[in-house]
């Protein structure tokens, strides 16, 4: 059962969110659209069958549950495999992703915000002391691992690579990104899309919003998105990912020192419509270099002087 933009929106929300009272305000703002054409949707998925309505309590059926389905996410990708130079002391005996901050492994919180989506085939690509992501498996015993060796000589599109089929109608996920707000996960997607903050100015990575898609990719801009790496893609896409990592891997000048986004947001950009999924900026955490990390997490102020004194 097919549904449209905005009747997936609705449905989608409630769903995830649970049956409950959904007031009409509260609706136009979560969804952003026009009080008219919420109540327009909300009166077309009751008269599917797709949605109960007793005044402002909501409830998605059984067929609505169904009519979903086509668009929940099956599983997540999370590459981990790099050294995490600019994060040194700690990660000369520790992988970023593992780093704890404020007491919390960093990739903990993402793992945990996949699971409270039901998302449990999760595949963690790892590389640089690879046998320490072992001890995740004390508290996610369903993981999956998968190595990139190569991670020491070239770029995160070994990474991909190394994940093959398990890319596929999947989040593709960064490690070492701190999650502040689980609910930046999402357990449907309409379309594949990128999570990125709106910024007047940034000097990261981001890019432009042409026509509700990510149009130029660059380092630096004014009135654009700043990107995160989450980004969900459909099987479609997803096919269409693994056959171009391949491609541009093995055709392209450089090849092996791409990173794995340059391939839809840059090289072959015309084959994608990827939506840009907005989020706030205090959703994710990137913490770029130790001084951020001892900025965030205190406790790291002494760790020279720690280390230093140990040898």
């Amino acid at each position: 059962m097919n549904l449209s933009r905005y009747e997936f929106d609705l449905l989608a929300h409630v769903a995830e969110n649970g049956p409950g009272v959904y007031p009409w305000r509260t609706l136009t703002d979560a969804l952003a659209l026009s009080g008219a054409t919420v109540n327009a949707v909300r009166a077309a998925l009751t008269g599917r069958g797709l949605l109960e309505a007793s005044g402002d309590r909501l409830q998605v059926t059984g067929a609505g549950m169904k009519a979903l389905e086509p668009y929940r996410v099956e599983r997540a990708v999370i590459f981990a495999a790099g050294f995490g130079s600019r994060m040194a002391p700690v990660t000369l005996d520790t992988p970023k992703p593992l780093v704890r901050v404020n007491g919390v492994r960093i990739i903990d919180r993402l793992l945990d915000a996949l699971i409270a989506r039901d998302i449990t085939d999760i595949t963690i690509v790892r590389g640089y002391r690879k046998a320490d992501f072992d001890v995740l498996l004390e508290k996610y015993p369903f993981l999956h691992f998968c190595d990139n060796d190569a991670y020491e000589t070239e770029n995160n599109i070994s990474s991909a690579l190394a994940a093959g089929e398990k890319i596929d109608n999947c989040y593709i996920c960064a490690g070492d990104l701190l999650v502040t707000n689980p609910k930046v996960i999402r357990k449907y997607h309409y379309r594949s899309d990128y999570l990125a903050s709106y910024a007047e100015e940034t000097d990261d990575w981001c890019f432009t919003f042409e026509n509700g898609f990510t149009g130029s990719y660059r380092k630096g801009g004014v009135y654009c998105f700043n990107q995160y790496e989450i980004a969900y893609w459909n099987r479609e896409d997803s096919a269409r990912l693994r056959a171009d990592f391949r491609r541009a891997y093995e055709t392209e000048e450089n090849g092996k020192d791409l990173f794995w986004e340059f391939i839809p947001l840059v090289l072959y950009h015309d084959s994608y419509r990827v939506e840009i999924r907005p989020c706030a900026k205090s959703d994710i955490m990137e913490i770029d270099n130790f001084y951020e990390l001892v900025e965030i997490d205190p406790s790291y102020r002494d760790y020279h002087s720690k280390t230093e004194g140990s040898k």
